[in-house]
């Protein structure tokens, strides 16, 4: 697949949700590590004025509000969700979930479970009190995909629908009316706390986290799984209306309406209710799955409909291979790509001065993470 010219798919292969997920990707491992690198090789060559401080809230998490940097992890969790209709029901046995499609979800589950606590649960320090149970985008991915595993199950299109409705109904209505919107009062901190604290030992990280009294931004897991649930099944019935047999601009006019409508419900609801991104309030996850599912519809329309291709290649890799840039991108591989970064680019300074030091090690990064997945790529095809 070339990188200039528009990459050939199947026709039953949608290419908007391969470019999607590529584009999620390459934000979070290539455009937000240079974006702030840029900042501190601006801020060095610039007596400590790093970029503009609006610009650069956009590549960072806040507790109230929505930025740029807030649309990775539900977007990862949609896409999640888009790609089910395609995957899982090839593995159906006369339209039955046997053994071979259960199997398929719970080692899917396990797999990104072990994941989530590999990159970010300290698993390999092999120490029992410091390893985070659930505290991952992956382990959240695993959560939405086991409930659209089994909600894909349930022949009535009308309970599909009302299961995610049902859910953010739920949901919205505890933390709203079981404690407040700040860091350490909202309910599901509560929640969490209650939680690990009757399944895991005091010293665990994770209880520790929780009970963190001077955190300004605390993120909660089990709580929030049924917002995961959610934004899954999002993703699940937007491709739902792409797999049906509506026309190509029908069914990009249905995507649009159905993101459309997300958002704008979104932003009528933050009137009462605070957007914030760590504990996946209502008004926030609205108005994520709104950008998402419209991100889709525009995506679907350029590169499905009017067959615009060209030049994408670099993201389609990133999209094919999300889970693999992902990992090696992150702890406990990052130290290895940093290094290895920092090494190659070490003479580049004598050319572009000192305070490109930062800038240059990303960008070489970049290109390591990059060429690991043209390897990745290469393993793949050559199976």
């Amino acid at each position: 697949m070339s990188f200039f010219k528009g990459p050939t798919y199947s026709p039953n292969r949608l290419f908007c949700l391969d470019l999607l997920r590529g584009c999620d990707m390459m934000l979070l491992t290539v455009m937000g590590p240079l974006v702030n690198a840029f900042n501190r090789t601006w801020a060095l060559g610039h007596d400590g004025q790093g970029l503009p401080p609006g610009f650069m809230a956009q590549f960072k998490h806040g507790w109230e509000g929505f930025s740029l940097w807030d649309i990775i992890m539900p977007l990862f969790i949609f896409m999640c969700g888009a790609a089910i209709p395609f995957a899982l029901p090839k593995r159906l046995e006369n339209g039955k979930a046997g053994w071979t499609y259960w199997r398929h979800v719970l080692g899917r589950v396990a797999l990104l479970w072990f994941c989530g606590m590999l990159v970010q649960g300290s698993l390999c320090s092999l120490d029992p009190m410091k390893i985070k149970i659930f505290s991952n985008t992956l382990q959240s991915i695993a959560v939405g995909y086991l409930v659209t595993a089994g909600v894909l199950l349930i022949p009535c299109r009308k309970i599909r629908i009302a299961i995610p409705v049902a859910l953010t109904v739920i949901y919205g209505l505890l933390i709203h009316c079981f404690g407040d919107y700040t860091p350490q009062g909202n309910f599901t901190v509560g929640f969490d706390r209650t939680v690990f604290s009757w399944f895991l030992p005091v010293g665990n990280e994770s209880l520790k986290y929780l009970a963190n009294e001077k955190a300004t931004t605390i993120y909660t897991w089990v709580l929030p799984s049924l917002m995961f649930a959610v934004m899954t099944l999002c993703g699940f019935h937007a491709t739902e209306i792409l797999k049906s047999g509506l026309s190509k601009w029908n069914k990009a006019y249905g995507l649009l309406g159905y993101g459309g409508g997300m958002l704008a419900l979104g932003w009528i609801l933050s009137i009462w209710v605070p957007v914030i991104k760590p504990i996946y309030t209502v008004s926030f996850t609205l108005q994520a799955m709104g950008w998402c599912t419209l991100a889709l519809g525009i995506l679907y329309i350029v590169t499905d409909i009017f067959l615009l291709r060209r030049g994408l290649g670099l993201v389609i890799l990133y999209g094919q291979f999300a889970l693999t840039a992902y990992l090696v991108s992150h702890t406990p591989f990052a130290p290895a790509l940093q290094g290895l970064a920092g090494s190659l680019s070490q003479g580049l300074p004598q050319i572009f001065g000192k305070a490109s030091q930062p800038f240059c090690t990303a960008v070489v990064a970049a290109i390591c993470l990059t060429f690991a997945l043209l390897v990745r790529r290469a393993l793949k095809n050559r199976d």
